[in-house]
């Protein structure tokens, strides 16, 4: 990467590790104040901080996608997908009567196109972080796992509530990871 290639990259990076900062303490917060009855208007209010560092982490991983090679932009899409179907799948929460299983069928969606574009990712030999995608496939194998719990009446959202917690600390980790200046 050329000099002002690497800057953007690093300014880039750490602004999507600041995004994801935002959303996985909100999320953690969210799934462990999901898990006590009677405490969703603290979900929702947490929810809503998900929401909004959702939102910019899809603004970044944009950003990220014009930085990349050609042979990682369709896996930084399926990202961007991925955050997407993720925003709506807290929308979709929101539906009485089904909001119960449309949301966590849409986080296992948006775990899935998150998981392929984190595959590749992995895999690439152009692309600066991908020790830390590593771990972030990991991420969200254990969304998808928490999203099939949270399915379950009574229960699922206790032990989906544990997998999402894992799910965000794992993915606050790997984009430290993938955060870590790249040396001009």
């Amino acid at each position: 990467m050329e000099a002002e290639k690497i800057q953007n990259w690093n300014r880039t990076t750490d602004a999507i590790y600041k995004n994801v900062l935002l959303y996985s303490i909100a999320g953690i917060c969210a799934a462990v104040f999901n898990m006590v009855p009677g405490l969703g208007w603290f979900v929702e209010m947490f929810n809503f901080c998900v929401v909004a560092g959702f939102i910019a982490f899809f603004l970044r991983i944009k950003d990220m996608a014009l930085l990349v090679d050609d042979a990682d932009a369709a896996a930084a899409k399926k990202l961007s997908n991925g955050v997407l179907v993720y925003i709506l799948s807290l929308i979709l929460g929101e539906i009485i009567g089904i909001g119960w299983l449309l949301g966590p069928i849409a986080v296992i969606v948006s775990c899935v196109l998150m998981l392929l574009g984190y595959s590749a990712l992995k895999k690439s030999e152009t692309f600066p972080g991908k020790d830390g995608m590593k771990m972030l496939f990991i991420a969200m194998i254990l969304g998808i796992i928490g999203g099939v719990f949270d399915i379950i009446p009574g229960i699922g959202a206790i032990i989906g509530g544990i997998f999402y917690i894992i799910e965000f600390v794992m993915v606050l980790l790997g984009w430290k990871k993938v955060a870590t200046p790249v040396a001009e």
